[in-house]
């Protein structure tokens, strides 16, 4: 079975149980364990004392690695009702110490003084310059002056892989439109263990994110490699890892609020 969104359909519901399921499912997948987690990680850095907000936290699986990282308080918040259900089940499990709450990265609130947002796969859902503006000065809110905004989201170069990389291999397919313009959907087809997730991503040039960070008040916009942690079983496997560090769906970045 597959679940599949096309380009004239709504985004994907998350706050269906089966695809919030099936997303938490896709969390799994190895090249999340060997790339996306690890390159995530090292580049937020020493947490320790830090009032961290994930935005757009999904399930939790970041947001409980930033507070099992060290930070001294830490808020996972999403759109999505049905993922901070799991979000709050996981935690009443495994009690860390996390507040959950449904809210939208885009509203912006009354000055608040966190230390870092950190997101995963948020920006993606921004199909137009000014959605992406919204994201941002939802972010921007959220700050302290001199705080940090740590970011994952898809890489909009993958438009321009030549030759197209053949991603099968770490469980996933990646579909692109005939033409490349804003708002062109990127669509991820996660391979799981009893049925096919479609997720779609939007592009939008890496010019509009800089410039839409700056007028959010954010200066020392910065890229940074991807990082491949070591196997767990000790083997030299860098090989198999080329492909996808050649071509990376993702980019990471940061930012800082000024002061």
């Amino acid at each position: 079975m597959k679940i599949t969104v096309t380009e004239d359909q709504a985004p994907l519901d998350y706050d269906q149980d089966q695809v919030a399921q099936q997303y938490q499912e896709a969390k799994q997948q190895l090249w999340r364990s060997r790339i996306e987690e690890p390159s995530l990680m090292r580049l937020i850095g020493d947490l320790r004392g830090k009032r961290v907000i994930d935005a757009a936290c999904g399930e939790g699986y970041f947001t409980r690695r930033l507070r099992q990282a060290g930070a001294a308080e830490v808020v996972g918040f999403d759109i999505s009702e049905r993922m901070i259900e799991l979000a709050r089940s996981q935690e009443a499990h495994d009690p860390l110490g996390i507040a959950y709450r449904v809210e939208d990265a885009r509203t912006v609130v009354p000055q608040q003084s966190f230390d870092l947002v950190v997101s995963a796969w948020l920006l993606v859902h921004a199909q137009t310059r000014e959605e992406l503006q919204e994201f941002c000065d939802g972010i921007a809110s959220r700050l302290r002056p001199g705080g940090r905004f740590v970011t994952l989201t898809t890489n909009p170069d993958v438009y321009f892989f030549r030759p197209r990389p053949d991603y099968r291999k770490y469980g996933f397919e990646m579909t692109l439109a005939e033409h490349v313009k804003g708002g062109a959907p990127i669509r991820f087809t996660m391979h799981l263990e009893k049925a096919d997730l479609e997720i779609v991503n939007y592009y939008l040039p890496l010019t509009e994110y800089q410039e839409a960070f700056r007028r959010a008040g954010f200066r020392d916009f910065q890229l940074h490699p991807l990082h491949l942690a070591p196997d767990p079983a000790g083997r030299d496997d860098r090989a198999d890892w080329e492909d996808f560090l050649k071509n990376p769906i993702m980019i990471l970045f940061d930012c800082v609020k000024a002061e």
